[in-house]
């Protein structure tokens, strides 16, 4: 009898674990479904598009800028925004039916029609055409005023297999310096754009580098408790007429022409230069080529060890598969945090995420993505996949950190999920000083 009751006492227990894992992986598959939808718009998103471009063959994308859509928003309201961006996506998934095309928003003001299929250039150009008409002639009647808005877009597309996207981009970058409805992408486009480009920033780096001109600026950290808890360091350079420039601009080109390190370098010891003076903890970012790249690395600890900052430093690390792939990182960061270093993983909830991986690696801080919480105070999708995120850190002691604290709404239901801490320009723009 009492072998019995532990056989069904086993079984009833085995159950409940079933039944929890299957509610488990149901609520991570309603997230991840919520992850790759537009939350405004119900459109698939950027996030599925990465996945979906993988699997098309011969893929052939057209891409729809909004023009003016900041003007539009500022002059009549975010709401009035939000109205325009749902009515002109419905006007382009119901296009894009029509043509065996899929609709995806992938930016504020950016659409993608998805096509495949044979080259046919004049195909394209007709849908370019449709699209740009549709959207002029669809006047759009905004509830409660008494005006109709009409709608203007600037196209670029793209025909070609590989890097379409990108491709598609400078097609319609094109299209805008030519004050042309829309341009398919050619390859003399990308060829003397990209070579204008990079003689002019090669050249800028040089002079800054030469100057002493790259520096770190500080955005601070904010606790629970409203106070600084960390700065984050962040890339900026100078250049001849005092403006300062954001990396954005610079960092693909300097590591093109091979001045990566040297910009690295200065950011790293003016940072912990500065960092030492203080008791504040500061986080910088790093790469996983930054890992692997023992020039940098090395310095990196060199650095941590000459200040004596072990205890104040705090790397940022992208969370993809070539960190998990590539021992030579493993061993890096188990160094790091055999030195008292702390790990964060940056742009946490998007993209790749391997949850075995990091209960392997153990962070002391997740950073949750920007592109979840600029909404969280108006998107369900959002708030919930936040407050997944919160609660499975939590079981794990990592703490949670918000990015892309735009007002007081955001930050108010970030803190009411259980956030630890807060960054961004509603709190405190990055400065080339420690506040």
């Amino acid at each position: 009898m009492y072998n019995v009751v532990i056989i069904q006492k086993e079984a009833a227990l085995s159950k409940y674990t079933r039944d929890y894992c299957m509610s488990l992986e149901a609520e991570n598959i309603d997230l991840k479904e919520k992850l790759y939808v537009d939350a405004l718009t119900k459109l698939p998103n950027m996030l599925q598009y990465d996945k979906d471009i993988k699997t098309v063959f011969s893929p052939k994308i057209v891409l729809v800028d909004i023009d003016a859509f900041s003007d539009i928003n500022e002059y009549y309201g975010r709401d009035v925004g939000d109205y325009i961006l749902k009515k002109v996506a419905d006007s382009i998934k119901k296009y894009a039916y029509t043509e065996d095309m899929i609709a995806y928003r992938v930016n504020s003001d950016k659409f993608i029609l998805l096509g495949h299929g044979a080259l046919d250039i004049e195909k394209y150009e007709t849908i370019a055409t449709d699209m740009v008409n549709l959207l002029k002639t669809n006047e759009i009647k905004i509830p409660d005023l008494e005006e109709s808005i009409v709608i203007d877009s600037t196209i670029g597309f793209c025909l070609e297999d590989k890097d379409t996207l990108d491709k598609a981009l400078i097609a319609l970058d094109f299209a805008k310096k030519s004050h042309k409805d829309f341009a398919c992408y050619l390859h003399n486009m990308a060829t003397e754009s990209k070579y204008k480009d990079k003689l002019k920033y090669a050249k800028l780096i040089k002079k800054a580098l030469d100057n002493d001109k790259v520096m770190p600026y500080f955005q601070p950290i904010f606790g629970r408790d409203a106070k600084t808890h960390k700065y984050e360091a962040l890339s900026r350079m100078e250049d001849s007429d005092g403006k300062i420039i954001s990396p954005g601009i610079f960092m693909g080109t300097s590591k093109e022409v091979r001045l990566y390190n040297l910009m690295a370098k200065q950011v790293i010891d003016k940072s912990f230069k500065k960092i030492s003076a203080t008791t504040d903890s500061i986080s910088i970012n790093l790469l996983a080529s930054d890992m692997m790249d023992a020039n940098i690395n090395n310095y990196v600890i060199d650095k941590i060890r000459e200040y004596k900052i072990e205890k104040q430093v705090v790397f940022e690390i992208l969370e993809d598969e070539s960190i998990e792939n590539e021992p030579r990182v493993e061993k890096f960061i188990a160094k790091a945090k055999r030195l008292g270093i702390r790990i964060a993983i940056d742009d946490f909830g998007t993209g790749y995420s391997n949850f075995s991986y990091l209960l392997k690696l153990k962070p002391d801080y997740l950073k949750i993505d920007g592109s979840i919480i600029k909404n969280i105070d108006k998107d369900k999708n959002s708030e919930a996949i936040v407050a997944a995120i919160v609660s499975f850190a939590k079981t794990l002691h990592i703490k949670t950190i918000a990015e892309f604290i735009h007002s007081q709404e955001v930050y108010d239901k970030c803190h009411k999920l259980g956030v630890d801490e807060f960054q961004g320009f509603y709190l405190g723009e990055p400065q080339p000083y420690l506040l």
